[in-house]
C-alpha cells in the first residue's frame, strides 16, 4: 500500500476536503428544497422538517454503501499484508469515505438538533460521536483498509430505513403506500441482520486482533494518533452491543409484521 502522506497533505480543516464540503453542501440545498416543497404541499405539512430530513438522507446513505461494495470488490484480491499496513496503508478508492461522511454527519447533526421531534438527547450523541471520529479520520487518513465496510458496506440497510423512519412519521401516506412500506421494512430487516448482527463483529473482531498486535509491540504510530484509536476500540465495541440490541427488536417486529399485527410501529426502534 501507499503511505497516509497524501491524505495529510490534504490539510488539517476536514471540511476544506472537496466531498466533506460538497456533501454538505449538497444536503443542505436539497433539504431546504424539500423543506419548501413538503411545508406547501401535501398531507406532510405539519412534519416538513422531519419528511425532508428522512428523504434527503437516502442520497448519501445509498452512495456510501455503493462505494463500500465497489471498493472491497475491487481490493478483494490484495488485502495489505500485516497488521500495520491494514491499519496505516491507504487502500485505494478509499479516500472518499471518510470526508463523505463527515459531511453527512454535519448535515445529520445539525438537522436533528433543529428539527422539533428530532431531538432525541441518543440521536443527538450517535451523530456528534461519528462526527468526531469521522472528523479525525478524514484528518489522519489511516484505517482506509477498513472504512468500505465501517462507512460503506455497513450503511446498506440504512437507505431503507429513511423510507421506513419517512412512512412511520406519516402513517397516512404509509396507509396509501403499503405495499411499498413493507416491502422497505422487509428490505430493511433483511440487509440489516446479517450485515450488522453477522458481520459486523466479524470485522470488529478483525480490527482488534491488528490493533492488539501493533498496541502490544509499541507500534509507534499507533501511540502517535492513540486517541484516535482509543475512540474507535470503544466505539466498536458499543457497535456490536447496539447491533445485537436492535436486532432483536428488528426480528421482534418481523415476526409481528408475518403476523399481519401492523400496531406499535411508532415504537419499534
Amino acid at each position: 500500500g501507499t503511505s497516509t502522506a497524501s491524505a495529510k497533505a490534504m490539510g488539517e480543516f476536514p471540511l476544506a476536503q472537496p466531498l466533506a464540503a460538497v456533501w454538505a453542501s449538497s444536503l443542505f440545498g436539497v433539504f431546504a428544497v424539500l423543506l419548501l416543497l413538503f411545508s406547501a404541499v401535501g398531507p406532510c405539512k405539519h412534519k416538513a422538517g422531519q419528511a425532508a430530513h428522512h428523504l434527503a438522507m437516502v442520497f448519501p446513505f445509498a452512495y456510501l454503501a455503493y462505494e463500500g461494495f465497489r471498493v472491497t470488490l475491487a481490493n478483494r484480491g490484495s488485502p495489505p499484508p500485516g497488521a500495520h499496513a491494514r491499519i496505516f496503508d491507504a487502500e485505494p478508492g478509499a479516500e472518499v469515505f471518510a470526508p463523505t461522511m463527515l459531511g453527512m454527519q454535519l448535515f445529520d447533526l445539525v438537522t436533528t438538533c433543529a428539527i422539533p421531534g428530532m431531538r432525541r438527547p441518543d440521536a443527538i450523541a450517535h451523530h456528534l460521536l461519528s462526527l468526531v471520529l469521522a472528523w479525525n479520520l478524514a484528518v489522519s487518513g489511516v484505517m482506509t483498509h477498513w472504512l468500505p465496510f465501517f462507512f460503506g458496506i455497513l450503511e446498506v440497510s440504512s437507505v431503507p430505513l429513511c423510507f421506513v423512519d419517512f412512512l412511520r412519521a406519516f402513517p397516512e401516506v404509509a396507509a396509501r403506500l403499503d405495499a411499498f412500506n413493507e416491502a422497505m421494512r422487509l428490505l430493511f430487516a433483511g440487509t440489516f441482520l446479517p450485515v450488522r448482527c453477522l458481520l459486523t463483529p466479524l470485522y470488529v473482531g478483525r480490527w482488534w486482533v491488528d490493533f492488539l498486535e501493533l498496541h502490544a509491540a509499541g507500534d509507534p504510530d499507533i501511540h502517535k494518533d492513540r486517541a484516535l484509536f482509543y475512540l474507535f476500540a470503544s466505539t466498536s465495541v458499543v457497535l456490536c452491543v447496539l447491533q445485537f440490541y436492535w436486532g432483536f427488536k428488528i426480528v421482534k417486529a418481523a415476526a409481528k409484521m408475518l403476523k399481519g399485527d401492523k400496531g406499535g410501529r411508532e415504537k419499534e426502534y
